[in-house]
């Protein structure tokens, strides 16, 4: 009896824990793949342990970035004593002509930055960067390592 149960055990640990690397249907893409549904056919999906290692590290990758590379625009990058005041008139100004756009005023040690719009692409960002150079001629598109995605301007 006893080794009736263990070979149970075994058996439901093997089928549980088999898939080395594996994660759960709702973390692999791959597990995802293979899962089957009623009246759907099967897919198996043959492939090194180390390709299904890699996608798991750039899944937990990403799931750990706050945000996706995108741009914005700078209107101003200013240091010393006035700058925090010289952003603040610069977003004031910005709002006053663009009352629509999500203005950020940002403190880097030692830099004050405002900064408008955020755009998945560079070249979203060019007719926005055309109107505001009419108000502030030194601004240009900068990359920004992580906007989060409900952050992107909708057109």
């Amino acid at each position: 009896m006893k080794v009736l149960l263990i070979a149970i055990i075994s058996l439901l640990c093997h089928l549980a824990f088999g898939q080395e690397g594996r994660s759960t249907v709702g973390d692999s893409p791959f597990a995802r793949v293979e899962s089957r549904r009623m009246g759907e056919g099967r897919i198996v999906i043959r492939q090194s342990p180390a390709v299904e290692q890699m996608m798991g590290h750039y899944i937990r990758n990403n799931r750990n970035m706050p945000g996706v590379e995108g741009y914005r625009i700078q209107l101003y990058s200013g240091t010393g004593a006035q700058a925090r005041q010289e952003a603040q008139e610069v977003r004031t100004k910005l709002l006053s002509q663009f009352p629509d756009e999500r203005v950020l005023v940002e403190y880097n040690a030692p830099f004050w930055r405002v900064r408008v719009g955020s755009f998945r692409h560079k070249h979203e960002a060019l007719p926005l960067l055309k109107k505001v150079r009419d108000i502030f001629p030194n601004s240009y598109v900068v990359r920004e390592p992580a906007i989060r995605l409900d952050d992107f301007n909708r057109n």
